[in-house]
């Protein structure tokens, strides 16, 4: 069958398929990791309770880690990216929507933060992953900004509002993207009255 025989519906499938596994992947490891630990936990082991196979799991993730945290290579929806080169507002409320698409369709957040507050072992891979990712928006971002120090500067605000955003006790149902905005709105209100 060439790429041309291929049928719209096969198409949804196998994406379905490859969500599936890696779902199951991510699921065993972290389930295994925080029951035992990182060390304690092997690749075999996350293979065998997701039904899959070695050279399977490396195809979805790089380490026991990073399947824990489910983390793959960082990447911004095309459309999503577009939007954002196209956007004639301001720099740092389209971030908000960017980082906030991103995190409405990433791992659960509150949840692998409770990982881990309890397997503070994987705090070096999630660091590396949050590096990662900064990265990834400031590069996004300078290509919009005057400058690179902008860009890095937009990102570090709209990621602390979404660390806010994150940590609030009170949850709310609007999308992460506007949750965002209202944030980063009330941090620029604060003022920074000289002593």
């Amino acid at each position: 069958m060439t790429a041309i025989d291929i049928h719209p519906e096969a198409v949804g499938l196998r994406e379905r398929k490859k969500l599936q596994t890696r779902t199951a992947i991510h699921e065993a490891a972290f389930r295994l990791i925080d029951a035992q630990g990182l060390d304690a936990t092997t690749v075999e082991q996350i293979c065998q309770e997701a039904d899959v196979s070695g050279r399977t799991f490396f195809n979805y993730f790089s380490s026991k880690a990073a399947a824990a945290l489910e983390f793959q290579d960082p990447t911004i929806h095309p459309d999503v990216e577009q939007a954002f080169l196209a956007d004639p507002g301001s720099l740092v409320m389209a971030l908000c929507e960017v980082i906030g698409s991103g995190s409405e369709h990433g791992p659960d957040l509150v949840r692998l933060k409770q990982l881990l507050s309890r397997r503070p072992e994987l705090l070096t891979t999630a660091t590396r992953i949050m590096v990662e990712v900064r990265e990834m928006y400031v590069d996004l971002a300078a290509r919009r900004a005057r400058s690179r120090s902008e860009a890095e500067l937009a990102v570090i605000l709209v990621m602390a509002a979404l660390s806010k955003v994150l940590h609030d006790d009170n949850a709310s149902e609007e999308p992460i993207s506007v949750q965002l905005k209202a944030t980063v709105r009330q941090l620029l209100a604060l003022r920074c009255d000289e002593a």
